[in-house]
């Protein structure tokens, strides 16, 4: 019984020595941002439009029908740096990419998505 005590007391004591000491979180390359992408209007925003605001897109993809796809691709870093005891710490790198998939019917928006990949 003895035994189980200190071990739960233990337990406890070791939930809040895992800390986050510093977080930061930096763009690499940014063409687009969330307001910028509010402003896209299916079925109003045209190919001239698309370019003007977002520039030229890293790819386009056709297709038989004449729709198009025009992707644009934001990379961000974020470095953690988490410490146990504050004796030890270990820095954890991730990298962002935020892909915006613009696709045109007849040279017009008619559908555009976010995909996220975190490496």
């Amino acid at each position: 019984m003895t035994k189980n005590l200190a071990i739960l007391a233990l337990a406890f004591a070791l939930t809040g020595c895992l800390v986050t000491v510093d977080s930061d979180s930096r763009p690499i390359h940014t063409v687009w941002n969330e307001g910028e992408v509010a402003r896209l209007q299916v079925g109003r925003s045209d190919q001239d439009w698309v370019r003007a605001s977002f520039g030229e897109p890293i790819s386009k993809l056709s297709y038989a029908d004449g729709s198009e796809i025009w992707k644009y691709r934001n990379r961000s870093e974020k470095d953690t740096e988490v410490g146990l005891f504050l004796v030890f710490s270990v820095d954890v790198e991730e990298e962002r990419v935020d892909t915006l998939s613009i696709e045109f019917v007849d040279g017009i928006v008619s559908n555009y998505w976010i995909e996220e990949e975190r490496y």
